[in-house]
């Protein structure tokens, strides 16, 4: 799921790319959506850059002690032409807005029952970066 560095860093989420027709997926799949199990499937590194298509803010814990308010959303992956689900996380969590630039974080899952658990995340993307 995840792609680390030499030194053991975590720097993209791993998805899938079909090799006839192009389309991406996370996490990756065995067969092709459009093309089918014949479509050969490659590993492909998602972009860490993305903007927020929708979101919603959680009230209620989760079954896995996820404490209130938690947002999470769908992140369009404009370089890999994908979206993905995901956890979205920030100082600012006042409000996700869809076409809000964001970036890729890695960090613990913020559940009691996934401590020490290497999770991935979307955080607002500093002002001014056009994604």
């Amino acid at each position: 799921m995840f792609h680390f560095d030499e030194n053991g860093m975590p720097t993209a989420l791993i998805g899938g790319r079909c090799t006839v027709c192009g389309q991406v997926s996370f996490p990756a799949r065995k067969a092709c959506g459009s093309c089918g199990p014949e479509a050969p499937i490659e590993t492909h590194l998602l972009s860490a850059e993305g903007r927020v298509y929708a979101a919603t803010r959680v009230h209620v814990p989760s079954a896995l002690g996820h404490k209130p308010p938690y947002a999470y959303g769908y992140v369009d992956l404009p370089a890999d032409k994908t979206r993905i689900f995901a956890p979205l996380v920030g100082e600012d969590d006042t409000g996700w807005e869809p076409g809000q630039a964001v970036e890729l974080v890695f960090c613990e899952i913020p559940a009691e029952k996934m401590q020490g658990v290497l999770g991935y995340a979307f955080t607002q993307a500093p002002r001014g970066d056009d994604v």
